[in-house]
């Protein structure tokens, strides 16, 4: 029976790794070389001060990337799910409360497609952290660029 659940743990670790590592690199991708464009839809939150907008911008999208191919390599796994989740926490937490004070606008998520906040990307966030949890609770946090578990 325990072998069973360490297969299975196993196996949400690796799909999680693989499948948010992937999410995070498209999602990274149009951020990065439009950087302009993310800072104006940073901006429409209206959650931080006007100074503090490009140094997300400019910031942000690197940050899912790293985190994204650390979890793709896995290397210190743990800690880029960490990253991610507290990152989707914050999105979660401004979308519900733009949508609190009836502001819809793009979320910003993916570059490629435009998409208004709402339930649905509050839902899709959520889903994205119930991927990276099994990630982090039984993850490695150690270099292993190898991609053998153990």
């Amino acid at each position: 029976m325990e072998q069973k659940i360490n297969f299975y743990k196993n196996m949400s670790v690796k799909a999680g790794r693989f499948i948010m590592g992937l999410i995070f690199i498209t999602a990274s991708y149009d951020k990065i070389i439009t950087p302009q464009l993310f800072a104006a839809r940073v901006s429409e939150y209206m959650l931080l001060p006007d100074v503090f907008v490009p140094l997300i911008a400019a910031t942000l999208p690197w940050v899912e990337f790293y985190c994204a191919l650390m979890l793709i390599l896995n290397a210190y796994t743990r800690s880029a799910a960490l990253i991610l989740i507290l990152t989707l926490c914050s999105f979660v937490a401004g979308m519900s409360y733009d949508l609190s004070m009836g502001l819809v606008h793009d979320c910003g998520c993916f570059g490629f497609f435009e998409e208004s906040i709402g339930f649905a990307t509050i839902i899709r966030d959520l889903l994205f952290i119930a991927l990276l949890l099994p990630v982090f609770l039984f993850g490695k946090n150690e270099l292993n660029p190898s991609g053998k578990e153990g």
